[in-house]
């Protein structure tokens, strides 16, 4: 089990009440903000969503703790189940004491509050969750606007990051379009597959489309090894592939004037990645600066 499943369930247990979906995604976006629990870069991210901070992870693994019997799930609690309650404990126990504490910090500051009030304390203290809350009554004048960027070639890789952590990026950026620019947009990771993306980025506001002609295939990429092999793969997609889509680019070029996008493709580094080529082209075809998100 991962250790942030393990406190997940230390919420639940510290809290001695059955919680809402609500409260358990906000009392663990508190263990983020307000314990050294945030330094762990292995637990949860958050993006701005329709109740304030979620995460789409978070919530996937509620349910995989409900079907391995952790807990007792429906569309409006949850709760630890009896007949796993022993092992929740030996569970909770193998977490680090200081986490232990931080939970019960957490819990003991702001597990006996209600919903409501719940929900308006993370927005007071934290009003960059609620640009797109539904909650209307509960936002404070604080709210900040949705950002939008100004049109030039962003590019963004996912690797090393959750889809949470990856989407509030992109939010806080002021991109509204997602370019997929793999051949083909498969992916072991939550979220980052092509119908998973296009399914996460229109709840939280992105336009997204798939342009595989300017991605590289998996066969050609069998032989990587270092970065003088990544050179000269991306020497030979610049020289011999992108000159002959021309109709791709053209295309590409009309997107990107019309509302400020962002290409994404898998690696962290951008030096290794088609990407950087393709904006690199993208900006001398359209005298448009390149930003590497």
């Amino acid at each position: 089990m991962l250790r942030r499943q393990k406190l997940l369930l230390a919420i639940l247990h510290a809290s001695k009440r059955v919680l809402t979906p609500i409260e358990i995604v906000k009392l663990a976006f508190l263990l983020r903000y307000e314990s050294e629990v945030g330094t762990d870069h292995t637990y949860y991210d958050f993006v701005p969503y329709r109740f304030g901070p979620f995460s789409f992870a978070l919530y996937r693994e509620l349910e995989t703790l409900h079907r391995d019997g952790y807990l007792e799930l429906s569309e409006s609690s949850i709760g630890l189940s009896d007949s796993t309650r022993p092992d929740v404990v030996r569970k909770i126990g193998e977490l680090r004491i200081r986490e232990q504490k931080a939970v019960t910090g957490v819990i003991t500051q702001f597990g006996r509050l209600k919903q409501e009030s719940l929900v308006r304390e993370v927005y007071t203290r934290y009003p960059w969750f609620t640009i797109n809350s539904e909650m209307k009554h509960l936002i404070p004048e604080s709210q900040p606007k949705r950002p939008r960027a100004n049109i030039a070639i962003y590019t963004s890789g996912y690797e090393g990051k959750s889809v949470d952590g990856f989407f509030d990026k992109l939010i806080r950026t002021g991109v509204r379009l997602i370019i997929d620019v793999r051949y083909n947009p498969v992916s072991r990771k939550y979220g980052f597959a092509g119908s998973s993306l296009k399914r996460i980025g229109e709840k939280l506001g992105f336009d997204y489309t798939h342009l595989p002609e300017l991605g590289i295939a998996g066969e050609d990429r069998e032989s990587l090894s270092d970065f003088g092999s990544y050179q000269r793969l991306l020497d030979r997609y610049t020289r011999n592939y992108l000159v002959k889509q021309e109709s791709t680019l053209s295309r590409l070029a009309d997107i990107l004037r019309k509302k400020p996008s962002v290409l994404v493709c898998m690696e962290k580094n951008v030096d290794c990645c088609h990407r950087g080529r393709l904006a690199n082209a993208m900006a001398a075809r359209m005298n448009l600066p390149v930003v590497h998100l």
